[in-house]
């Protein structure tokens, strides 16, 4: 299993990672934090610039929002979710893990 040690972000903030070739958006929704596969599941467009709130990203592109914690989208444009990652707090660091 890969993992990556990241510092905590932002609140609602995200940034861009890469876990063995994939990019990965962690993002710190309400001061909870997340990992997501950083790419919509309805026209594969990054995630990142997208709106991180009530534990929803926003795509940048055509507004689709999908579940941080299990990926789901919301709306109407896709069914398909986005894969997630294990996140979990070791020592004020933020670990994710595929």
């Amino acid at each position: 299993m890969s993992e990556i040690i990241h510092e905590p972000l932002a609140l609602n903030s995200s940034e861009v990672l890469e876990l063995e070739g994939e990019s990965v958006l962690l993002c710190n929704s309400g001061g909870s934090h997340f990992a997501i596969r950083n790419q919509c599941t309805h026209q594969n467009s990054p995630l990142a610039g997208g709106r991180v709130r009530n534990g929803f990203i926003s795509c940048p592109l055509h507004g689709v929002r999908f579940d941080l914690s299990t990926g789901e989208p919301r709306g109407t444009l896709t069914r398909v979710p986005v894969k997630t990652y294990g996140v979990r707090d070791e020592d004020g660091m933020i670990v994710i893990s595929n």
